[in-house]
């Protein structure tokens, strides 16, 4: 008997990018009530962006383009709204090219150790915006 194994991305990379995108949301929607009205448009519209590379669930090989590309635009965006808010997505950047080799089923040892610190990253960053 034969068995196939999923031809998309796992579930962890799926989650990865989950929390790249959720994560800096966090805190922006916390501190909305502090007079950041104004950014959660640029924060809301990141995260879209954040999220595309789950677009490509399907094909693993579409899916780390996406999130090295989206990865590479959000270095120069976080850097340009850092006084927006936007500084909260760097961990992103971190977690989206985690999430791109983060699958089990090819380096079973290093996918661990990728999941781990990806999901490490958004620790500081929600507890920064819980504390305050």
């Amino acid at each position: 008997m034969e068995t196939s194994v999923r031809a998309g991305i796992h579930p962890w990379q799926f989650g990865l990018v989950v929390c790249a995108a959720v994560t800096p949301l966090v805190p922006l929607i916390l501190w909305a009530g502090e007079g950041i009205h104004g950014t959660l448009p640029f924060a809301f519209t990141t995260a879209a962006v954040v999220a595309v590379p789950l677009c490509f669930h399907a094909r693993p090989v579409g899916f780390g383009r996406a999130a090295g590309t989206v990865a590479a635009l959000l270095v120069p965006w976080a850097f340009i709204g850092a006084m927006a808010g936007m500084f909260l997505f760097f961990p992103s950047v971190l977690q989206l090219l985690l999430a791109a080799g983060a699958d089990p089923r090819r380096r079973p040892t290093a996918a661990k150790v990728m999941g781990g610190a990806g999901l490490l990253m958004s620790v500081p960053v929600v507890t920064l915006a819980l504390r305050t």
